[in-house]
């Protein structure tokens, strides 16, 4: 008799371990399932910010685009005004306004919070991860080239150039630009030069608006698609 109740206390006890332990798993797994849909509602709320980041990202690209291309248009017309012929106080007031840039916004406020908190690893897929992370990099890469070339091609050659007169304008007595100044060869020469080299930044920091403005809408449509 003793041994049978022996018996049966091991098996019970056996019983009550199985029982703790299938608990303890039960637990675990609802607490992970509770995470897991916690990380997706996570995951869905730092996409649709980072969504409305890049939407605020197109605008000032496009913004960039369209500075760049009024001054591809004033470039071409200040080449006008070259001539003997043409009123050089006019080429004055295009080269004055050349001077002037548009500095290039990056709007990165979520992405840094990502990668600053670690809530980038939620999104699972492993392509649109890598796609954002390639993107930002991009976008950094564009704005260190368009405010390089602001300080450097326009502050310090162009607008130095523009400071100094370069364009050997002369004023008449109450300091008013001479519209007829003639300009020989060589000095037109230079003032081409100048005029190309200002139109070749412009052109440059286009074409990487351009690209980096295709790589916007394609980043928000894979978004969409994903959130989907």
């Amino acid at each position: 008799m003793e041994q049978n109740r022996a018996q049966r206390y091991f098996f019970y006890a056996i019983g009550e371990i199985v029982l703790v332990v299938i608990g303890i798993l039960i637990a675990l797994q609802i607490n992970t399932w509770n995470k897991e849909k916690q990380n997706r509602v996570h995951e869905k709320t730092i996409l649709k910010n980072l969504k409305e980041d890049l939407e605020i990202q197109k605008q000032l690209i496009k913004q960039q685009i369209e500075y760049e291309s009024v001054v591809l248009a004033q470039v071409d017309s200040a080449k006008k005004f070259v001539s003997d012929t043409a009123d050089k106080a006019v080429l004055s007031r295009f080269f004055y306004e050349l001077q002037g840039r548009h500095t290039f916004k990056a709007n990165r406020a979520t992405f840094s919070n990502m990668i600053s908190s670690g809530s980038i690893n939620l999104i699972i897929n492993e392509d649109l991860q890598h796609n954002i992370i390639r993107y930002f990099q991009r976008l950094d890469y564009v704005e260190s080239v368009v405010n390089n070339n602001n300080l450097f091609m326009t502050d310090v050659n162009f607008g130095a150039f523009v400071a100094n007169n370069g364009l050997g304008l002369e004023v008449d007595e109450q300091n008013n630009i001479v519209s007829e100044t003639i300009f020989n060869n060589n000095h037109k020469a230079t003032i081409f030069a100048q005029l190309n080299y200002r139109r070749g930044g412009s052109e440059s920091i286009k074409n990487l608006s351009q690209t980096l403005l295709e790589l916007t809408n394609t980043l928000i449509q894979e978004i969409e698609q994903y959130l989907k």
